[in-house]
Order: structure tokens, then C-alpha cells, then sequence
């Protein structure tokens, strides 16, 4: 029985640590929202993932010429570099933030309407990310 509360407990806070660690996140993406609607931007949307170190997560998002658009990726405390690309249609890099540090930011006009290719990549660390796509 005391075997089995002990891993009912180490169960129950390796699952509260995951939801902290996604709350931190999520905080982190709304702070990034915020300033960057009192920039001026519209949030388009916040998708967000858990990543482990070296795999990245690719989103497809159809972006409009004659928008500017910034794409800020932000992860929770054990995320230690994170990184944003962003390509066109054609697979051009367009935009890139690919400095060593936990936010990245990329940000762009488009000089054509269509699909863009958004890839955050999680360079060092792991943990849940979120990616704020807004647009002027």
C-alpha cells in the first residue's frame, strides 16, 4: 500500500509540473500578445506544443501582402533556445530569428499573398512552447 501511495504522489507532481510548466508558457504568450497589440498588431492566433531538444514544429499559415506580421515564439523555464524560420510557398527563407536565446522573434511584410511555411524549432532544452502570430 505504501509503495503504491508513493507512486500515486510521484504520479501527481510529475503531472502538476507539466501543467505549471504549460500555465508558464501560456503567461509568457499572453505577456508576448499584449505587447505586441499595444504595437498595434492583431493576434491572428497562439498555437502551441511540447518540444524536445533538436525537433521543431511546422506550421502552414496563409499570410496577405500589405500586412506586416511578427511571429514570437516563447517557451516555459526549461526551454533554453528556441527558434523561428519562416519560408514561403517556394521554400525562400523569408524571416528568421535564430540567436541563442528562450523568445525568438521574426518578423516580415510578405511581397505576396499565399501560404507561408512557420517552423519554430527547439534548438536547446525542452518543454512547451507557444507561438504568437500577429499581423499589422
Amino acid at each position: 500500500m505504501k509503495k503504491l501511495l508513493i507512486a500515486f504522489i510521484l504520479v501527481f507532481i510529475g503531472i502538476n509540473s507539466l501543467y505549471a510548466d504549460r500555465a508558464t508558457a501560456a503567461a509568457k504568450a499572453i505577456i508576448a500578445a499584449a505587447n505586441l497589440e499595444s504595437n498595434g498588431y492583431y493576434i491572428r492566433n497562439i498555437p502551441g506544443r511540447y518540444l524536445r531538444q533538436g525537433h521543431y514544429r511546422t506550421y502552414n499559415r496563409y499570410l496577405y501582402r500589405g500586412s506586416c506580421y511578427a511571429i514570437v515564439g516563447v517557451g516555459d523555464n526549461s526551454v533554453r533556445d528556441l527558434d523561428v524560420y519562416v519560408w514561403d510557398n517556394y521554400w525562400n527563407l523569408v524571416a528568421e530569428d535564430s540567436d541563442s536565446s528562450s523568445v525568438s522573434v521574426a518578423s516580415f511584410c510578405p511581397r505576396h499573398s499565399g501560404t507561408y511555411h512557420i517552423r519554430t524549432k527547439m534548438y536547446s532544452g525542452h518543454g512547451f512552447f507557444y507561438q504568437v502570430i500577429a499581423y499589422k
